[in-house]
């Protein structure tokens, strides 16, 4: 998900900017609101709550923060095609390919048979199309749907961008008719599928899961040009339970895909004019640190969510060890590697004149 200071960057948040288009390289609330959801789907995978799929929430909460940052960085602020690329692909692809080919060569040391479809559609970012019942794949990479999903969004989004700034399409119209075609192939796939396994698996798919990034997308582009209304505190967390309430299993799928994440894509969008203590509480430090660390976190857990899940390994053991091997990624291949990469592609004039909003540090997901 798109750049933000890290943590350590932005203890001077400016929490009383304008809440017309905020500049999100200071928003220290929204790499709170990143650690909320790498905590929710920790939650969800080391002490799952009976009645609702946390960790599917938490991911919800990255999309629709992607969402609000992407629609930042390619419709406000119109960075190059080109500069938004390599910033994705510094931030995700050194880690992300480490991550398979360490799990591939653990699994050829062990002897286990290594589904090489697998690999490839991880890979490839098209695991959410292809992976099927992921409680029978023999790698960890589970949760590489949601990572697929994110990747697809880009280039969709990118292409909506470069549409818009050769004039062939207005951006809000391009979002705002995918957005839509997603919750018609989200109504369509509930009652074709209502009730099946098969129904679970069309919900991995882009058309229906990159919904979140969508409205949020529209969402920030709507309020780039118009001021944030700003509701009294005790809403910001209602509104957050009612999106909780909405995800529950009893819940239909496709309301809860569309209406559930509709309200988050709201909830964020909104934080711009918040009372400071929904921000204060958004930034309390530790939250911040799980942002900073997130995407090193959701990259590593899957393989000890599977020792715990598949081989008993102790809630608290497994979630420990992914602790450990998270931040460890972090500050050990994560964050040097990326802005290695972002020094050396940016030119010196570009890197010490950055566009406004867009920080070499980001710490995102």
């Amino acid at each position: 998900m798109a750049e933000l200071k890290a943590a350590s960057h932005t203890a001077a948040s400016v929490t009383d900017a304008p809440a017309c288009a905020p500049d999100i390289r200071h928003l220290a609330y929204l790499d709170g609101w990143r650690g909320l959801a790498i905590a929710l789907l920790l939650i969800g995978h080391f002490f799952p709550v009976p009645g609702i799929n946390l960790g599917r929430v938490g991911v919800n909460f990255f999309f629709v923060l992607s969402g609000l940052l992407m629609s930042q960085l390619l419709f406000v602020k119109e960075v190059p095609i080109a500069h938004f690329y390599k910033r994705r692909i510094s931030r995700v692809f050194p880690l992300f390919y480490v991550f398979l080919t360490v799990m591939v060569l653990i699994a050829l040391a062990l002897g286990r048979h290594v589904d090489w479809r697998e690999v490839v559609s991880a890979a490839l970012f098209v695991n959410n199309y292809v992976q099927g019942d992921s409680a029978h794949l023999t790698l960890p990479f589970g949760h590489i749907w949601s990572l697929s999903v994110e990747e697809q969004s880009y280039v969709l989004l990118s292409l909506i961008a470069l549409g818009a700034r050769r004039g062939w399409w207005r951006a809000s119209r391009g979002i705002a008719l995918c957005a839509g075609l997603m919750i018609l192939a989200c109504i369509c796939y509930g009652q074709m599928y209502e009730g099946s396994k098969l129904e679970f698996q069309m919900f991995y798919h882009s058309e229906i899961a990159a919904f979140g990034i969508f409205a949020s997308a529209l969402l920030q582009l709507h309020f780039s040009t118009r001021r944030v209304p700003a509701l009294p505190a005790p809403l910001y967390p209602l509104l957050m339970l009612a999106a909780l309430m909405l995800a529950w299993w009893s819940v239909p799928l496709t309301i809860s895909a569309i209406c559930s994440v509709g309200v988050l894509a709201l909830l964020v969008n909104l934080l711009a004019a918040a009372p400071a203590p929904v921000k204060k509480a958004l930034s309390f430090y530790p939250l911040r640190q799980l942002g900073l660390w997130s995407f090193s976190l959701y990259i590593w857990q899957q393989a000890f969510y599977l020792l715990h899940y598949r081989q008993g390994m102790p809630s608290l053991t497994a979630l420990a060890l992914a602790l450990a091997t998270g931040i460890c990624s972090y500050y050990l291949l994560e964050k040097p590697v990326r802005n290695y990469l972002n020094a050396r592609w940016a030119g010196k004039s570009e890197t010490d004149s950055a566009a406004p909003g867009l920080p070499i540090s980001a710490s995102d997901r």
